[in-house]
């Protein structure tokens, strides 16, 4: 799964390692610190995202929660949903 933020971009994939974690990765490490200060942060070779973090599904939660708290929605003034 691709989430796309005003800041960063971040790629979430299940844990090879732990069925019970995710892995999240990014362009930004300093969102990764925002979103996961807790976790080691590490650094990749991937051009697309750089910094990897293994989060359990629930950390991973916590982050989507904030996310959603920082939408700003004044930006969906001209988007409306139609129905076909």
């Amino acid at each position: 799964m691709i989430i796309q933020t005003s800041n960063a971009n971040f790629l979430i994939e299940k844990s090879e390692s732990n069925p019970g974690c995710v892995s999240i990765s990014s362009n930004s490490q300093e969102e990764l610190y925002r979103f996961f200060g807790s976790l080691e942060i590490t650094y990749t070779n991937d051009p697309l995202y750089s910094y990897t973090v293994r989060a359990c599904k629930q950390e991973f939660a916590n982050a989507m929660i904030l996310m959603v708290k920082e939408i700003d929605y004044s930006e969906f003034l001209g988007f409306s949903l139609q129905t076909a």
